[in-house]
């Protein structure tokens, strides 16, 4: 397989761009996600990859919760920031605004939309974990279009 084909071919799948926050043991992170799908109507479920060497990942699987915050057209630059790794940027949080939902998670003062999340199933696929989540709450924080990553000029592909 001629591996520039394949990340071009791979580039035309289209992908929201989310931020994923989550809580355990008194710590929050926040972390940029675009492979997120909903998976099931009832119950309502989502699927989403976590990037196994994050550090959002032990966080979910101990607390078996996490929220998705729907980012807006426009929120380029705060997908960027919290995009970058926790572990190498520890303070990347700094000036974000945010509340506790309804499962504890972060709430995104500025975002679109948000998705409250209980861990139902999960399983090792490569370099990540793939995360099936029931919806447990929701919220709509205002009106708009959410931001997508051919939007935001992000690439990523294997």
């Amino acid at each position: 397989m001629d591996g520039a084909i394949k990340k071009q071919v791979l580039r035309t799948f289209t992908y929201g761009l989310y931020a994923v926050s989550c809580a355990d043991e008194g710590e929050v992170n926040i972390f940029t996600a675009n492979w997120l799908t909903q998976a099931s109507f009832e119950p309502p479920l989502l699927a989403i990859s976590v990037e196994n060497d994050s550090k959002s990942l032990p966080m979910i699987l101990r607390s078996r919760k996490f929220t998705v915050n729907v980012l807006r057209s426009g929120q380029r630059e705060l997908a960027g920031k919290l995009g970058k790794s926790a572990m190498q940027h520890p303070d990347k949080l700094a000036g974000v605004e945010y509340i506790p939902g309804s499962n504890g998670c972060p709430v995104l003062r500025d975002a679109l939309a948000w998705v409250a999340c209980e861990v139902r199933h999960t399983l090792e696929a490569g370099d990540s974990t793939v995360i099936i989540v029931e919806v447990v709450d929701v919220g709509m924080l205002g009106e708009g279009q959410p931001l997508t990553m051919n939007e935001a000029g992000f690439r990523h592909a294997g």
